[in-house]
């Protein structure tokens, strides 16, 4: 399959230079497309590449957009039911009108493939993944019990349920009421999912919007419309495999490697490019390019940015992980805190605060979707909350902590159920050892007595399926983000128990509370990698780092300690 990629992808080649002969269309000799076990079809550097180089150019007018498709008035009718009738508004930053409607378009130009058709887009098409390989890389495709099995009680899991909810709810209640009058445009009848006699008219309307969907949801790019945010397909553009923009940071904050793994950039200009962003407009002809953003040597692959994805959003958007991700010193993703029925309160005065702060307690009890709270790793970060910025999700899950199961002062409830305030400080010790057990709590739901390690030597058998080894290297992610919010935590605990003292003095309130031990990487928490200490190990102490980055990070204070016994 992937040497009729190959094959196919030579042929849009050839179709570009004939349709783009002087102007418009450019591709540098010193790149190649080849086939390779590990990756599919993929774009190597055949020589050394200098820096800004232009290696590919290719004209707007080759983009595959809904609009470039579909009628207007098809397409204004189809994404104004997508956005009125959507049932699931809140997951449209994940999957949005604009998703749905470029997935339409390309089931017409697969019904038009079916029927032989050759016009331009029918030829690219031909470059574009099998059903096959979609089904083993493309969430829409996985069990969701099998993949229950894996994720657990998890907020990976919920989105996932979720979204395939949306998925089949869209399709139902607005493609198919459009499309039923004339399927057969839309379908690809080549498609080994609709192959079987039994297949009805929706069943191949069905197949063929979730091959497309899964196309356009791994691999169009961003784009405009008029002004309106519009996916597109580019093609070659579309071939090249990427990585998060996550995998060039380098330790030290604000920085980057100094060899990325992302070596090409994509830009938007005009005809001519000369190098890198650099382009002269000769003739008002809208164009995208690729450039080098660094020296590649002969035999490298060209590696595209994927944009700014957490190791689980990239599970999502591509269905699966590099590895390299998973040993990447920062691999902080989103996670939920789903509550511990131990700690919602009998007490009646208990609960009465904290529905009154809005928290939905038989809810929590009942529903266990629900989360108390969910971590954003771009607006909720370790690193800021250890520098004192606590945010609004911890600073209510503490809250709900103090008034719920806290051993509190004679009065305190009446004062929060009457004034909403609350002298926290007070109860730090015991609410930060609370916090800490219950990402705990969250650390066993997620995958019970299996570790980062035994999920990494599984993820890497040969005879694991690839949705498998996505969901078991996407629960590493999880299980890490958890466990660096969890020594975020102790050393908050830490803090609070050392500020104790001073606080009994004050309020005259005796407060206890003991200090779990620190475990994993000395910098962070992480469990996995694991990096350990020859000299500590040596004299029977156990010391670790999850990368060489953060063994260097925490010399400064190691090095006072590193081989003695404690």
């Amino acid at each position: 399959m992937d040497a009729e990629r190959l094959q196919a992808t030579k042929l849009l080649i050839k179709r570009l230079h004939a349709d783009y002969p002087t102007k418009g269309f450019k591709i540098s000799p010193s790149i190649d497309f080849v086939t390779q076990s590990n990756s599919g079809l993929s774009i190597v550097a055949k020589q050394s590449i200098k820096k800004d180089d232009i290696l590919i150019v290719i004209p707007e007018a080759a983009r595959l957009t809904a609009k470039t498709v579909l009628p207007s008035s098809f397409l204004k009718k189809l994404k104004r039911d997508i956005t009125n009738k959507s049932q699931f508004q809140e997951h449209q930053q994940m999957l949005n009108p604009s998703d749905y409607s470029l997935a339409v378009a390309m089931m017409k130009v697969l019904g038009r493939n079916a029927k032989n058709d050759n016009d331009f887009h029918v030829c690219m098409s031909q470059t574009w993944p099998s059903e096959e390989t979609m089904k083993d890389t493309s969430w829409f495709y996985w069990d969701v019990a099998s993949v229950q099995k894996v994720w657990n009680r998890s907020g990976m899991f919920n989105i996932f349920e979720e979204l395939r909810a949306n998925v089949d709810s869209t399709f139902n209640n607005i493609i198919y009421p459009i499309l039923r009058n004339n399927p057969d445009e839309y379908i690809d009848e080549s498609l080994p999912s609709n192959q079987g006699a039994a297949a009805t008219p929706k069943d191949k309307l069905y197949n063929t919007f979730l091959y497309s969907l899964a196309l356009v949801y791994s691999r169009s790019h961003e784009g405009y419309d008029d002004d309106e945010p519009s996916g597109e397909l580019i093609p070659i553009v579309e071939l090249f495999n990427g990585h998060s923009d996550k995998i060039d940071e380098a330790i030290k904050k604000g920085k980057t490697n100094e060899k990325s793994v992302i070596n090409v950039n994509i830009v938007s200009g005009k005809w001519p490019f000369i190098r890198g962003s650099m382009f002269r407009d000769d003739c008002n002809l809208p164009c995208s390019a690729v450039y080098a953003n660094r020296d590649i040597d002969d035999g490298e692959e060209l590696i595209i940015s994927y944009g700014d994805l957490s190791p689980t959003g990239f599970a999502f958007k591509y269905g699966f992980i590099p590895m390299d991700f998973i040993k990447h010193h920062n691999i902080m993703s989103d996670v939920s805190i789903f509550c511990d029925p131990k700690l919602i309160p009998d007490d009646k005065m208990r609960r009465k605060c904290l529905e009154r702060s809005g928290y939905p307690l038989d809810e929590f009890k009942h529903n266990k979707k629900l989360a108390l709270g969910h971590f954003t790793w771009r607006m909720d970060s370790v690193e800021h909350y250890m520098r004192g910025y606590e945010s609004e999700v911890i600073g209510s899950m503490r809250h709900f902590i103090i008034v719920g199961s806290c051993e509190l002062m004679k009065d305190e409830l009446n004062r929060n159920y009457s004034t909403g305030k609350l002298r926290g400080a007070l109860y730090n010790t015991e609410a930060f050892r609370r916090l800490y057990d219950l990402f705990d709590y969250n650390i066993e739901i997620l995958g019970g007595d299996a570790t980062s390690a035994d999920d990494a030597d599984k993820a890497s058998c040969p005879d694991t399926p690839s949705w498998e080894k996505c969901c078991l290297l996407a629960r590493i992610a999880y299980r890490e983000s958890l466990l660096m919010w969890k020594r975020a935590v102790a050393l908050k605990l830490q803090d609070a128990i050392d500020s104790a003292p001073m606080l009994a003095i004050q309020y005259g309130w005796e407060i206890n509370a003991d200090m779990p031990s620190l475990e994993g990487c000395e910098v962070c928490g992480r469990s996995y990698p694991e990096l350990k200490c020859a000299k500590c190990k040596s004299v029977g102490r156990k010391v670790q780092y999850c990368c060489r980055g953060h063994q260097v990070l925490g010399w400064r204070e190691h090095k006072m300690v590193c081989g003695t016994k404690l």
